[in-house]
């Protein structure tokens, strides 16, 4: 059967890794339509413009607006997606929320791909010079389309987006992932307001001279956050046999310097105690106290989404300070 625009659409919002395997649909919608990432209103002043599709670069968290053509790509289509480039930087307070939890600050950087049957050579270069990148159908003329199978495909594809999702990866991508957190982490000490917070220089990558498998390695997330030149916090992935490596969430520990330097087995005792009760006043469930560590659990979920990440670590590096400070001041009553 000759596939219509909209059966080409749908084809491609069933399975986004025809164009990228590391995009994936936001949870963004049209009021008119349920489908998140599909028609997507970006208009303004009573005037509706519907983006055809709406995916996300897991790579940058950044969103990919999509237009597609049954036809050969002219210019005009260059000027289409390029208003709704400016529409979707220019949204109104209401709409840039929901942008900004799906993609933090980088909302106003999408990228921009035009499908379509063929573009001329000028076309090309216009669209190139404008940053958007062209695609084209080939032999759509020839594909039989099942949409019982689409369907299978798409259900297939959603649990593997949730694995995703949840903040779990592959070998094949686990090293580009592990540098992608570590630059999460880095931004957020470089932006937090105190020069005397760091973290380490650069990803200490696991040696793969002796292991199992030639040219395989398998890092775990492991970054130090300091204060004062001093251990202050931390988040990673494994530890221990009571601290493994889970699918479900990673781990945050807030470390007490004061507790590492005292011997009076009972003053620890007190101190612990009342490192529990603020921990407790802010909100925390703590697993494991034990050698100055207070440790807690973070879902892996949380670490997909960089705005809600980034607000999250900056508020645990806050927490861990004040936690200091107070066991500092805390005496024996």
């Amino acid at each position: 059967m000759e596939l219509l625009e909209k059966d080409i659409e749908d084809i491609i919002y069933a399975s986004p890794w025809l164009l990228d395997e590391r995009f994936d649909i936001p949870n963004i919608r049209s009021k008119a339509n349920r489908m998140p990432g599909r028609q997507v209103n970006v208009g303004n002043n009573g005037v509706n413009r519907y983006i055809d599709l709406l995916f996300r670069d897991t790579r940058d968290n950044r969103p990919v607006i999509i237009e597609i053509k049954k036809g050969d790509l002219v210019r005009e289509n260059i000027a289409q997606i390029l208003e709704y480039r400016a529409l979707v930087i220019s949204l109104n307070d209401e709409a840039k929320l929901e942008w900004l939890d799906e993609f933090g600050r980088n909302y106003y950087c999408p990228k921009l791909i035009l499908i379509g049957t063929n573009a001329s050579e000028e076309v090309r270069i216009s669209a190139n010079l404008a940053g958007i990148e062209i695609r084209t159908l080939v032999g759509e003329e020839k594909i039989s389309v099942d949409f019982n199978e689409i369907s299978e495909i798409s259900q297939k594809l959603n649990k593997w987006n949730e694995f995703i999702k949840s903040g779990n990866r592959t070998l094949e991508d686990r090293d580009e992932w592990v540098r992608e957190i570590y630059k999460m982490i880095k931004d957020v000490v470089r932006e937090y307001d105190n020069d005397q917070i760091t973290t380490i220089k650069k990803v200490y990558e696991t040696s793969n001279k002796d292991s199992w498998i030639e040219g395989l390695t398998f890092p775990f997330i492991s970054f130090p956050i300091s204060y004062k030149e001093d251990y202050l916090c931390g988040i990673y992935e494994y530890f221990n046999e009571s601290l493994c490596y889970s699918e479900e969430y990673v781990y945050f520990d807030f470390y007490i310097q004061r507790i590492s330097n005292e011997e009076d087995e009972d003053f620890i005792q007190q101190l612990e105690a009342k490192v529990l009760e603020l921990l407790k006043i802010k909100g925390y469930s703590i697993i494991v106290l034990e050698n100055a560590i207070a440790t807690i659990k973070i879902k892996r979920a949380l670490l997909e989404n960089v705005g809600q990440f980034k607000e999250r670590l900056a508020t645990l590096i806050t927490d861990a300070i004040y936690l200091n400070d107070q066991i500092d001041i805390f005496e024996l009553t």
